[in-house]
């Protein structure tokens, strides 16, 4: 009876183990399908520019990126850096919801304002220029994604997508994103 119970305990101890190193396996697998990227963008309030990253999928970021859609939405991943997400789907309830609001029109006046030095910097470098557009004096939260196409003759764009906006690995997990070190990648311009 004492040796069956110690062989029934052991092969107990071996199973446990067996499944939980293929658990772990299982989560590095689905780690490594979740390769986050990152793209430069700049972050533009209170009349001033600042460096700020994109983060997601590259699946995610190409969706952002491609000019398909009007507005791309974005949500601040940290409060300490500029590190924003694509919001993808539908946007839920995101503040404010009425174009009337004082947030939109806050941002309507920032990218008239802005639009054509913008639009200078893209017909030079002959790239999109992503600016993110939020409305701090309204405090709303908001932030929007728009897309500066080049619109002189001499651009012909025809690049990938991840090569035009410099997609780059990023290899922070969502607990760092308050870190120094994701400021530094942000401020050198990864």
């Amino acid at each position: 009876m004492k040796n069956s119970t110690k062989i029934i305990g052991a092969l107990a101890v071996i199973l446990s183990i067996t499944f939980a190193c293929k658990k772990d396996k299982q989560d590095v697998q689905s780690e490594e399908k979740e390769q986050k990227f990152s793209a430069p963008i700049q972050m533009a309030a209170k009349g001033e520019s600042e460096n700020a990253i994109i983060i997601g999928t590259n699946t995610e970021l190409e969706a952002a990126f491609s000019g398909k859609q009007d507005v791309v939405y974005l949500k601040k991943a940290a409060s300490k850096n500029n590190l924003f997400v694509p919001v993808t789907g539908t946007v839920g309830p995101v503040d404010p919801v009425n174009p009337s609001e004082l947030c939109w029109d806050e941002i309507h006046n920032y990218y008239s304002a802005h639009i054509d030095s913008w639009l200078s910097i893209a017909n030079q470098t002959c790239k999109p220029l992503p600016v993110c557009i939020t409305c701090p004096n309204a405090g709303g939260g908001l932030y929007v994604l728009y897309i500066i196409k080049p619109t002189s003759p001499r651009c012909n764009i025809s690049e990938a997508t991840a090569v035009l906006y410099n997609f780059s690995k990023f290899n922070f997990t969502a607990n760092q994103y308050e870190s120094e070190s994701v400021s530094s990648y942000i401020n050198t311009g990864k």
